[in-house]
């Protein structure tokens, strides 16, 4: 039987940001979905967290409930970096609509450090931008 990479929770300090964030702001839909991700992330489920992560950067941008029923466009345009983002929603995209070989999801032996790392920047993205929105 092949032998599966593992995964780890997040950093401690990561976590530790991640659970101190307050969503009170977030519509019940985003709530939801980060909870969600506090949960994959402690629980060492990268892939999770990271489409998680880009999922929530979505439904804050579009649930009326939440900052997107009060913020305009240029609020979004401006939180997090840009880059970030972009990579964010790049990541995301090839974990769920498999289109070629991408690192960390073909059995390889760091797989699971290498979805650690990408878990890693995908919360601390998505905690940069709740950061930026006002």
């Amino acid at each position: 039987m092949k032998r599966r990479a593992a995964n780890s929770a997040l950093s401690a300090s990561l976590m530790s940001r991640l659970s101190g964030f307050d969503t009170g702001d977030l519509g019940p839909h985003a709530d939801l979905l980060y909870r969600e991700l506090i949960a994959s992330a402690a629980n060492g489920l990268p892939a999770s967290s990271i489409i998680l992560a880009a999922t929530i950067i979505d439904v804050v941008q579009h649930e009326q409930a939440g900052p997107a029923g009060y913020l305009d466009g240029a609020a979004f345009a401006y939180a997090g970096s840009t880059a970030n983002l972009g990579w964010l929603r790049g990541r995301r995209n090839l974990l769920l609509h498999h289109e070629a070989p991408s690192d960390g999801l073909m059995g390889e032996a760091d797989a699971g450090r290498w979805l650690t790392a990408d878990a890693e920047r995908a919360v601390a993205a998505l905690l940069d931008f709740l950061q930026d929105l006002p």
